[in-house]
């Protein structure tokens, strides 16, 4: 398996597990149990896609997405038009995601950096 793909697989593999992990929170109370008070987060890890950028056919380019006012991110990774971008980098950069891909097929393909969010 190469790097790239490694990557990808395990920014896809964040971005599940934080979306598993709030979904279990939100429903770890017995609703027919009215002594205790209803559990719920108490920052969302909300998660933001950024504007499609196009990759040439044989190109390169990146992408990026910003946390809304007041969020920092905890994490992201990108979406892809096709299986012929492969992701070289996914980090974070100030308060938002950044993505670099390379497109190694034939025809223009679209590149897009997803943000998971949350309040400090």
């Amino acid at each position: 398996m190469t790097r790239t793909r490694a990557l990808a697989f395990a920014a896809l593999a964040v971005l599940a597990a934080g979306a598993t992990t709030a979904g279990a929170a939100a429903h770890a109370d017995d609703p027919g149990d009215t002594t205790k008070s209803q559990v719920r987060p108490l920052a969302a890890h909300g998660q933001y896609e950024g504007t499609p950028t196009t990759v040439p056919a044989g190109g390169q380019a990146n992408a990026g997405v910003n946390c809304p006012a007041g969020q920092v991110p905890t994490g992201g990774g990108a979406k892809t038009s096709a299986f012929d971008i492969y992701l070289t980098d996914s980090f974070p950069a100030g308060t938002g995601w950044t993505v670099i891909g390379k497109n190694i097929g034939n025809s223009q393909q679209t590149l897009r950096a997803v943000v998971v969010c949350t309040v400090p």
